[in-house]
């Protein structure tokens, strides 16, 4: 229903969904504000008994008005389909273990909550953590009273809770369970009715919680967590002094016998302090202490003769697959625990969805409001999700929950969550690495490139064990893995490379662990490593292979491993592509068998060449002879965005061998050198040309991500669209010398990526071209026609000569070849019939994943080399 409106609430994001229907998040466009809207299950809103009754305790449950608890601000409809309207938290859910005082703090306002509530005869009958928010500035609001009962005012007999509608009848009929088996009271766990002494109980549960951070009644099914409920005595040792007489209070499991009241509590801890501890136990007598020393000690003995010899562990393999034409576009990432996997899938242009996998689950719940996400991480308890997402880092509860903003990251290179509850990350390619506070604030700088000695490039940060460094990768003059201590703020490179690798540590054996690497030939390399003493290092050993890794850097393998030896890769080889012409219909006719790192190919203006890179270099391919001939020599650094001159004559492209990201060009038959074109603070990528040499090309800074910018013949520059969101692969329009000129373009302004065009230089009538999402632009020769990527085609759209578009035609399916919108990944031949493509193998493309229990046991068994 994302994007859907239901009166006037425009529906943004999936919050969750549970019995009484699904939750979504929506904006109120009469008053911009965020609100909450249940949207009621079909059968419900289709009795109309039900619904009056429903409405007539609505209007009771939005009389709640109080600080602590969430409000109900009303019911609305819309074609057919019924929602409740309420506030939206934003915040965390409350968890422990928190400090006493802490602890009283929020019970005191969940307490004022469900006094209020039971003032007026509504009990909310499923009181647990997840439904207790904490906001940033502390104050706790009481959620969802679906469940809720109206019963009578206080001072009044409780009523019949069967006759509330709240619930889906029959299932609030005596012997029906309704509420979460943990939290129940025991009369709600045995099906009988209840009153407002249940929230009493769950109360007791949720403060013990507080306090242990630990379930007080959890079990293997459902029905051990019921049986625990009714026969487990809380033990009460475990709980400071000054709570044990209250929790003793609320926990009683005859209703008669506990609290009556919740407005009570506080006459309960007030009183605590009057109780003693009880006094020390008297020592034992010195024999009876040596006689247990003794039976002890012989225990010890033959439980160490009498043990079984150590069983060698082997590595188990299994695969998580992906629906039919989903692919992973993000590496994964594992909890410490190695019991959650977070992946990211998505499906034609839509937008990237992430995914939460638990390993003792078939299935995979998708994390609503996470649209647009890549490259996950997990706190160190597994109990948050961080990732980032049009351009903001964000996090969410693993058990569910809206995902939280933290600060905005435009163009981010990883992240990691530390011991210390902060969050490091690389907001940008040229930001260096920066750290903020996981609940959100402010960052701090910890690193800065210079594009010289200090590298352009500090990426893709890991926590190290002990939360006192920081592994992350360096790129410019000094390449490799880095570490960073957080005490003393300096760092060192510990695993130089040659290339673009990126380092990762796998923590199966505590600090003294391994550098993984990832290598286009020899898969996951590995490097002996400890991080308490860190010291340099080389990646000699071959351990993995056929492990996808990074289209865009070439770097980082797509691999993670948790502290418990569980490691989880996604699986292809991004090495098996290869040239191929596509004619409008889909008609392939290719270009030789021959299969390399192809990423970009871009045609000559006579359509019989085309410059191609491969891996980190630039050749030209001559098309009509089928040969080929180096054009940049190697550097050990990369290029990228090739881009012909009107003349055929030169090769303009961007290249990092002077620390950051230039704009360099060269005689397209290498007879010179390549010379610096432009050179600027920031990263710079050259996108379309004039004839007369004006150059449109894409800078990135921390600040605003990926802009548009001109540079002028004569090598002056000047904006040509700078916002906030990210504007990618402009092109200039091939129209007559000194007529009307547009520039095409994508922005994700709309929070997806979508074509737009605006005339040049002046910038006025800017027109949305698609709609559905799009990606690439590319002109015809002649103009009349713009090419881009949505869906699962590529499309066609004419242009007419007042300037407006015609309706988008579908040309041919996308799925068989490689498309980013980083790279110039295919070209339109001069008469516009056919196109010049990248052919993916489908052994190139990731569609699953691969699970390796005990994978220190893999580590041990070298893998074989060469077969990626």
């Amino acid at each position: 229903m994302i994007g859907q409106t239901i009166a006037h609430y425009r529906i943004t994001a999936k919050l969750g969904a549970g019995g009484m229907g699904e939750v979504y998040c929506a904006t109120d466009t009469k008053l911009g504000r965020e609100v909450a809207l249940k949207v009621l299950p079909e059968a419900f809103a289709a009795d109309a008994q039900r619904m009056a009754r429903f409405h007539r305790e609505a209007q009771v449950l939005a009389s709640l008005n109080h600080p602590n608890i969430a409000q109900i601000y009303g019911v609305e409809e819309s074609g057919g389909v019924r929602a409740l309207v309420m506030e939206f938290v934003a915040g965390e859910t409350i968890k422990g273990p928190l400090p006493l005082e802490t602890t009283f703090n929020y019970a005191k306002q969940i307490a004022d909550a469900l006094e209020a509530a039971h003032e007026k005869g509504i009990i909310h009958r499923d009181l647990k953590p997840a439904n207790i928010m904490v906001t940033p500035q502390g104050v706790t609001k009481v959620l969802d009273f679906g469940l809720a009962a109206i019963t009578q005012p206080s001072g009044e007999s409780p009523g019949d809770p069967n006759n509330s509608p709240t619930l889906t009848n029959p299932a609030t009929q005596a012997g029906m369970i309704m509420g979460t088996a943990a939290y129940m009271s025991p009369e709600q766990a045995a099906g009988k009715p209840v009153d407002r002494r249940a929230d009493i109980w769950s109360f007791g549960v949720v403060l013990w919680e507080m306090l242990t951070g630990k379930r007080l009644f959890d079990g293997e099914t459902i029905s051990h967590t019921l049986a625990a409920v009714l026969t487990k005595e809380p033990d009460l040792q475990q709980i400071p002094w000054k709570a044990r007489r209250l929790l003793r209070s609320c926990l009683k499991k005859d209703a008669k016998q506990r609290l009556q009241a919740i407005g009570d509590w506080r006459l309960l801890v007030e009183e605590a302090p009057r109780e003693t501890a009880p006094a020390a136990q008297s020592r034992l007598p010195w024999a009876v202490v040596a006689a247990l020393a003794l039976i002890t000690a012989v225990s010890l003995l033959f439980a160490l003769w009498s043990r079984p010899t150590a069983v060698q562990k082997t590595a188990t393999r299994l695969t998580i697959p992906l629906p039919p034409g989903q692919e992973i576009t993000s590496y994964p990432a594992i909890t410490r625990d190695g019991r959650t996997v977070a992946y990211v899938t998505q499906q034609g242009t839509d937008d990237s969805q992430l995914y939460l996998r638990d390993m003792n689950s078939f299935e995979a719940r998708m994390v609503a409001g996470a649209s647009g996400a890549k490259q996950p991480f997990f706190s160190p308890d597994g109990k948050w999700v961080a990732f980032f997402a049009k351009g903001q880092l964000k996090k969410a509860e693993v058990t569910g929950g809206a995902p939280v903003r933290l600060t905005d990251a435009t163009y981010p290179f990883g992240g990691t969550w530390n011991e210390d509850n902060t969050i490091i990350y690389a907001e940008s390619l040229g930001s260096g690495l920066l750290r903020i506070p996981a609940s959100g604030g402010t960052p701090e700088s910890l690193t800065k490139p210079d594009g010289a000695a200090k590298g352009y490039a500090h990426v893709f940060p890991q926590a190290l064990p002990g939360g006192r460094s920081v592994l992350f990768t360096i790129w410019g003059q000094p390449k490799g893995g880095a570490v960073l201590s957080l005490d003393a703020g300096r760092w060192e490179v510990v695993l130089p490379t040659g290339g673009f690798g990126v380092a990762t540590f796998d923590a199966t054996g505590g600090s003294t662990g391994r550098l993984l690497l990832a290598d286009q030939a020899a898969g996951i390399r590995a490097a002996p490593f400890d991080a308490a003493h860190p010291g340099r290092t080389s990646a000699d050993t071959s351990v993995l292979a056929n492990v996808y890794y990074e289209v865009e850097t070439e770097s980082l393998g797509w691999l993670a491993v948790s502290n418990t030896g569980t490691a989880v890769y996604a699986t292809g080889d991004p090495a098996k592509t290869s040239l191929a012409w596509v004619d409008r219909e889909g008609k392939i006719e290719s270009l030789g068998k021959d299969q390399d790192v192809y990423r970009e190919a871009s045609l000559s203006p006579d359509g019989a060449k085309a410059v191609v890179r491969h891996g980190l270099e630039l050749w030209i391919h001559d098309l009509q002879r089928g040969s080929r001939s180096r054009v940049t020599t190697p550097t050990n650094t990369s290029t990228n965005l090739p881009l012909w001159s009107r003349d055929g004559a030169r090769i303009i492209f961007a290249s990092n061998r002077g620390g950051d990201w230039d704009i360099y060009f060269q005689p397209a038959d290498g007879s010179r050198p390549a010379e610096v074109l432009l050179k600027r603070p920031g990263d710079q990528f050259p996108l379309s040309l004039l004839a007369d040499g004006t150059l449109l090309y894409a800078e990135i800074l921390p600040n605003t991500g990926r802009d548009l910018w001109i540079l002028s013949p004569d090598r002056k520059t000047s904006p040509l669209r700078v916002t906030p969101f990210n504007e990618t692969r402009g092109q200039f329009s091939p129209g007559p010398e000194g007529g009307p000129r547009w520039v095409a373009y994508a922005s994700d302004e709309s929070g997806q990526s979508e074509i737009y065009v605006q005339s040049y230089p002046s910038g006025r009538n800017r027109i949305t071209v698609s709609t559905g999402g799009g990606i690439l632009p590319r002109w015809s020769h002649d103009g009349k026609e713009l090419f881009y990527v949505t869906g699962d085609a590529v499309v066609a759209v004419a242009m007419r000569p007042d300037g407006s578009f015609g309706a988008p035609r579908r040309l041919f399916d996308r799925s068989n070849f490689l498309f980013n919108h980083r790279f110039v990944s295919y070209s339109v031949s001069p008469d516009g019939k056919r196109f010049l493509m990248i052919q993916r193998d489908p052994g190139s493309v990731p569609r699953q994943l691969n699970v390796i229990l005990n994978w220190s046991a893999e580590l041990d068994r070298p893998a074989p080399a060469g077969n990626r």
